[in-house]
């Protein structure tokens, strides 16, 4: 606390009179995080986890989609920065998080921010899903961890699903990347959309299945979804959908891979990962995969 408290008065000189209590928010598996109380306001400090490249995380990346999400009203405000540490102060806002039916019943509100957000212009950040499960690999053993038994058959898979898409690109859009549950704030008023730090250019379909297969929507959810983000379910989108599934849970695997070298978070990393990885595979060798990719390849 008192380390959170001098990085915040460095950052914030003119606090220094004012009384500031610190109090931890919720424990993260990446950063930890704290509501700042001083003079009468109250904001939350994200204090990033060690290495958090490794991840594919980039603080400039973060604060430019951060500051864009914020202006267009769907993230909360940013208030300032501590920049000896790379991270962003932004206001805390009312809100709860919600799952399973409660989560489904919002959903198209969830929808219309992510849409809201790919529209925008480019981002200078990028987040190549294909290349970003490849590049978990590689720190990974340059770290000193082996790779799991899955990897082998599930890049083979992303290579497929990355042909199958190149034969009728979609073009790259602002992407969240991140679309847990925890991730949303359902406020009195209004939904906001959490932590951007991995925020870059990529598929839109990423998020859309990140955000399906994170929610468990299942097929009725699904079409929820996608009714909600282009007006109508079709063959191809639902394919990609269900395709896009498949790389988050290998990116989600492999992401936890990587933690298992460099976090000093209390968390089972090895377990987090044999699970997202087992689903992968699961959804993957589901017997539709070569229909999937075939459809997802049509216009």
């Amino acid at each position: 606390m008192n380390d959170v408290r001098a990085m915040i008065l460095r950052a914030f000189p003119h606090w220094s009179s004012l009384e500031i209590a610190i109090e931890p928010l919720s424990r993260g598996i990446t950063n930890r995080n704290y509501i700042v109380s001083a003079d009468g306001e109250r904001y939350v400090v994200r204090v990033p986890g060690e290495r958090t490249e490794l991840l594919g995380i980039n603080r400039a990346n973060e604060a430019e989609a951060t500051h864009r999400a914020a202006n267009l009203g769907i993230a909360p405000p940013v208030t300032g920065e501590l920049p000896e540490v790379g991270t962003l102060i932004t206001e805390l806002v009312a809100g709860v998080h919600l799952g399973d039916e409660a989560f489904v019943r919002r959903l198209d509100h969830v929808v219309k921010l992510v849409h809201r957000f790919h529209e925008t212009n480019p981002l200078a950040g990028d987040f190549p899903i294909h290349r970003v499960v490849e590049w978990h690999a590689r720190d990974a053993l340059a770290h000193g961890v082996s790779l799991p038994p899955q990897f082998s058959r599930l890049h083979d898979v992303s290579r497929q699903i990355e042909t199958a898409f190149e034969a009728t690109p979609d073009p790259l859009v602002p992407c969240h990347n991140d679309l847990l549950p925890s991730n949303v704030l359902f406020g009195p008023d209004r939904v906001w959309l959490l932590d951007f730090e991995y925020a870059g250019m990529n598929d839109r379909y990423f998020d859309l299945g990140n955000l399906s297969v994170n929610a468990r929507l299942g097929v009725a959810g699904d079409e929820t979804l996608l009714r909600a983000y282009f007006g109508e379910v079709s063959n191809r989108s639902t394919a990609r959908l269900e395709l896009m599934k498949i790389m988050s849970e290998f990116r989600e695997g492999m992401w936890a891979v990587v933690q298992q070298a460099i976090s000093t978070l209390d968390t089972d990393f090895v377990s987090y990962a044999n699970e997202r990885l087992e689903n992968c595979l699961r959804l993957a060798t589901s017997g539709t995969l070569n229909n999937l990719l075939e459809t997802a390849a049509d216009w």
